[in-house]
């Protein structure tokens, strides 16, 4: 049992330190500073450290990095399983656009779902069809619709 509390001790500790590397390593990556290490140290730090002041950031980093674990752990098991289809290429899918696009939408899910599950969050469907009908959100929708169709009239 001491085991146990120990490691709950430690993890605010361990989700700042997720945080602050993940961020410090995604803005030295996309070089958005123009890698200026500094800033990109100091921004980083900003960051990880709502995780400490927050109590429900800490639980949300512990909640999505469990369930991630367990994805990847599923993923790698599925992939072994589909290697040994018999044919030239069982894998060739995952280099198609359509599986990075699939992926990214159930990435997404499941982060809007565990932040709902971690948050409280609950959708009010009088509210939601409430601002379906305000102006702003029709003249929103309005433009979402014309991009779509524009970018699918320029292809053809």
């Amino acid at each position: 049992m001491t085991t146990a509390s120990i490691v709950t001790y430690f993890l605010p500790i361990f989700s700042f330190l997720l945080v602050f590397i993940v961020c410090y390593e995604i803005l030295q990556k996309t070089k958005i500073l123009k890698n200026n290490s500094g800033t990109s140290l100091l921004i980083s730090l900003i960051l990880a450290s709502f995780f400490i002041a927050e109590t429900q950031l800490a639980e949300f980093i512990q909640f999505t990095s469990s369930w991630i674990s367990v994805i990847v752990i599923i993923l790698f098991f599925l992939f072994v399983i589909l290697a040994f289809i018999p044919g030239k290429e069982p894998l060739k899918f995952i280099s198609d656009g359509w599986f990075s696009w699939v992926v990214l939408a159930l990435v997404i899910i499941f982060f809007i779902t565990s932040a709902t599950y971690v948050f409280h969050w609950t959708i009010n469907l009088t509210n939601a069809l409430s601002w379906m009908q305000k102006d702003w959100f029709q003249f929103l929708l309005l433009i979402i619709i014309s991009i779509v169709v524009a970018g699918v009239l320029k292809k053809e």
